[in-house]
């Protein structure tokens, strides 16, 4: 398995990628598959030339002992690590599978030179299989490999009720951004009553200081480790994630995953997580749209739609999803 593992000085810094690649493993563990892993995490090494060399000479030494080789990684591993962890598995001739993290490969793709391109699509052919988070890029992907499968971003299924009641609780979780739609948020909470609580949590961006937010009817919480976020967000009702650009949030996964419904921008990813049943989706950079989907939950819906939010989550299960991945890579024959 080759992908980020934690950060070693600094195990609190994780993203999305890390966490992603740290549940695969404890999976493997879960599921008693034995594995190796080769980490791509650069910040685990004295610096980036050292950590290229260090991960080809992993690749060689461990591919022989090898069933299959399975990268997990960012569209610059695609395109620097892929290649050659392909062409020593084909040496060995051992099965190998991709899987990209994030949904914004498609643009990425296509600004790259002709060369690049021939490399990524070389590499995507001559894969045993294809992983993509999204399934707007499984689309557009397959048409290099048929057997291009979504593994979504995904979370641990937790243990908690469905039966909430409805306090006018929301929540934001994330970079504190312009492109986390901040002021959207922050414009909307001038517009509606009292009653309304907005919490904000995350680390601060583009210039954001506690001071600005004491301007509008919302509270800046500071940041979460990654082990705070469920609990944080059993304590309020509604997720809020304005945002202008997006693959597949985890957080609206971990929204769901304790039966909160979700607002947030009508995106390509998001549209594929959410469905009106549980959450509303509105314009990106709507103020009014936002403030609008916030007044539309009452008592007399939110129970359904925290029910419905519950029920999203079963696509994003941790369990369901890498077993599946497990029996498309031929080391599980049965597939939940």
């Amino acid at each position: 398995l080759i992908g980020p593992k934690k950060n070693r000085s600094n195990p609190e810094k994780v993203g999305g990628v890390i966490i992603l690649f740290e549940d695969l493993l404890r999976q493997c563990e879960s599921m008693r598959i034995a594995y190796e892993v080769i980490d791509t995490n650069k910040a685990n090494y004295k610096n980036k030339l050292v950590a290229y060399m260090l991960i080809v000479c992993a690749i060689i030494a461990k591919t022989p002992k090898s069933t299959h080789v399975s990268l997990h990684g960012t569209a610059n591993d695609f395109v620097l690590i892929a290649p050659f962890a392909l062409a020593v598995s084909k040496l060995f001739r051992k099965s190998f599978s991709l899987r990209k993290f994030a949904g914004n490969f498609i643009e990425l793709f296509e600004n790259y030179s002709r060369v690049k391109q021939a490399v990524v699509a070389w590499t995507l052919r001559q894969s045993t299989c294809n992983f993509f988070e999204t399934k707007y890029l499984v689309d557009y992907f397959k048409k290099y490999n048929k057997h291009t499968y979504w593994f979504p971003n995904v979370r641990a299924k937790q243990r908690v009720s469905t039966d909430r009641s409805y306090n006018k609780k929301f929540i934001f979780i994330g970079a504190v951004s312009q492109e986390k739609g901040i002021e959207v948020l922050c414009k909307a909470s001038k517009l509606l009553g009292d009653a309304y609580t907005i919490d904000i949590y995350g680390p601060l961006y583009d210039a954001y200081t506690q001071e600005f937010f004491e301007q509008y009817r919302v509270s800046y919480k500071g940041s979460l480790n990654s082990e705070e976020v469920v609990n944080t967000l059993q304590q309020y009702d509604i997720l809020l994630l304005p945002s202008f650009r997006e693959g597949y949030p985890g957080v609206i996964i971990e929204a769901l995953s304790v039966g909160l419904p979700v607002i947030a921008s009508n995106l390509q990813g998001i549209q594929e997580m959410v469905s009106t049943a549980s959450s509303v989706l509105v314009d990106p950079g709507s103020a009014e749209q936002l403030k609008e989907a916030m007044e539309s939950f009452n008592e007399h819906n939110y129970a359904s739609k925290s029910t419905a939010a519950k029920q999203a989550f079963e696509h994003f299960d941790s369990n369901i999803q890498t077993a599946r991945f497990f029996q498309r890579i031929g080391l599980q024959r049965d597939v939940v």
